[in-house]
């Protein structure tokens, strides 16, 4: 597994190249921690290269969102497809993980969520 990381539009992108499974998914895991050590609560999950995803792997994207929503951040996750994607249906992960259709989908809707949120209370 290869994770390549970029910024776009003050928005954290993180891009998976191959399987993501139990020997692996701690080395995503401890890249979402430090981001949210960073202060960055919007994060874009990119799975365009990605031909399996076992549980392990969507435990812990699932784990990041819901560190995340503690910040009032949000994680996106976009190119699911194959056999990630019947995954993701069967264990019912489309109703906790918001799946968009790509990048330029994902990154937008986090920021028309960050735009059209309330101002944090003082």
């Amino acid at each position: 597994m290869l994770i390549h990381e970029k910024i776009v539009d003050t928005i954290p992108v993180v891009s998976i190249e191959g399987e993501v499974d139990l020997y692996n998914a701690k080395e995503l895991k401890d890249i979402l921690d430090q981001k949210i050590k960073n202060q960055q609560y919007e994060i874009v999950i990119n799975l365009e290269k990605v031909p399996f995803m076992d549980s392990s792997g969507i435990g812990t994207l699932v784990t990041a969102m819901y560190k995340l929503k503690k910040y009032h951040g949000n994680l996106k996750v976009c190119n699911v497809h194959g056999s990630v994607a019947k995954v993701f249906k069967l264990t019912g992960m489309e109703s906790h993980l918001q799946v968009l259709e790509d990048e330029k989908a994902a990154i937008a809707s986090l920021i028309s969520e960050r735009d059209s949120s309330p101002p944090p209370p003082q």
